[in-house]
């Protein structure tokens, strides 16, 4: 084969070489003009931004103290006297539920209610209100460790249990109620001073308890005189 034979035939095999590079390099040049957009249009956040996007976990003391308000607000607004409650449950405890509370579940109810009266008794756990008229019934206070936070989770009847993710979570809110009650309310008495003192309390009630009696879990405590 003579010289000019080898250079026309290397000529085509090293235009051919470049043609079959040449895809490659433009994908390559395509991808470094990406990653350099992706760069620009990237926004870079500081620690303290990474942490205000971050959903924070779910605190119980955080929740009852943001809906303990609402939960004042509702039972004073719609509170039965235990003047008009006490007859309704001993004619009809499951039809006074029904008329004045919110289901709660195996046949319970919780009732917003009122009392004004007396202080007959106070010690460490409960408040004892004077009620003649209601014979031998009798209205009770709690303001310690037998406070219950769940007719207060539950009166209003806009909190449930599949707005939580489980059991324990549910009852840690009516821990949390159980607290927050105790700091907004029991914790600004002087209970030293209240025996023989006109009260009036606003709490939840819920049915199913101790016969001739009613509990109530207080949410607001006026103290007349």
């Amino acid at each position: 084969m003579s010289t000019t034979e080898t250079k026309s035939t290397e000529a085509p095999a090293r235009r051919a070489g470049r043609s079959s590079r040449l895809p490659a390099i433009i994908a390559a040049a395509i991808g470094v003009a990406l990653l350099v957009a992706m760069a620009a249009s990237t926004k870079w956040l500081t620690a303290a931004q990474v942490d205000e996007l971050t959903p924070k976990p779910f605190s119980a003391t955080e929740f009852a103290a943001e809906k303990f308000g609402e939960i004042q607000a509702y039972v004073t607004a719609n509170a039965v006297d235990v003047t008009e409650l006490v007859p309704a449950l001993a004619e009809d405890a499951n039809a006074a539920g029904q008329k004045y509370g919110v289901d709660s579940g195996s046949g319970k109810y919780t009732i917003p209610v009122k009392a004004t009266a007396t202080v007959a008794s106070v010690d460490e756990s409960f408040i004892l209100l004077d009620t003649p008229d209601l014979k031998d019934w009798k209205i009770r206070v709690p303001i310690s460790t037998t406070m219950n936070g769940t007719p207060i989770r539950d009166v209003t009847g806009t909190i449930h249990f599949g707005d939580f993710t489980d059991q324990s979570t549910y009852q840690s809110v009516s821990a949390a109620f159980k607290e927050t009650a105790q700091q907004e309310v029991v914790a600004k008495l002087d209970t030293g001073s209240l025996k023989g003192t006109e009260i009036t309390v606003y709490g939840a009630y819920a049915t199913g308890g101790p016969d001739g009696q009613i509990l109530i879990q207080p949410v607001q405590i006026e103290v007349h005189g």
